[in-house]
């Protein structure tokens, strides 16, 4: 008699194989379901020297539906520039009012440290920024250090 071993029920195969298409959609983000965006670019300067490994948030303001508020954000680069993405794999912000933090601590953004910016850049924020439609959407800001 031939003996083989199972590792799952057939009733377990069957329905992790019937759910595999559900998880999968549910996993991709359909390009339909996405709010208006459009590309933000710019750069961050401290005291008018750019300011590397800063992040930058935009966080969308007076949003009704929840697929309206997510915020978007990037990472300055050496040279302090920038180039939001909504999602991992979609460039831009929502169209309209936001509200912007940017922040930068010692050690960079993977290292927690303490904030090298003053509060009124991240914590007590009062930059703003407008995203519209037709552009261009490069925004700068000019911070400074007092």
């Amino acid at each position: 008699m031939l003996s083989i071993p199972i590792q799952f029920p057939v009733v377990c195969r069957f329905l992790c194989l019937l759910m595999l298409p559900f998880i999968l959609a549910g996993c991709s983000g359909k390009s339909n379901d996405l709010p208006d965006l459009a590309e933000v670019t710019g750069q961050v300067t401290l005291d008018g020297n750019p300011l590397p490994g800063a992040i930058i948030d935009f966080y969308p303001q007076g949003a009704v539906e929840k697929k309206q508020s997510r915020a978007s954000s990037a990472a300055t680069d050496s040279e302090g520039k920038y180039s939001l993405m909504y999602n991992n794999d979609t460039a831009g912000a929502i169209l309209g009012d936001h509200m912007v933090r940017i922040s930068k601590t010692e050690g960079g953004a993977e290292v927690a440290g303490p904030e090298m910016l003053p509060k009124k850049y991240n914590e007590n924020t009062t930059l703003t920024a407008t995203v519209t439609k037709d552009g261009p959407n490069t925004i700068d800001f000019e911070l400074k250090s007092k």
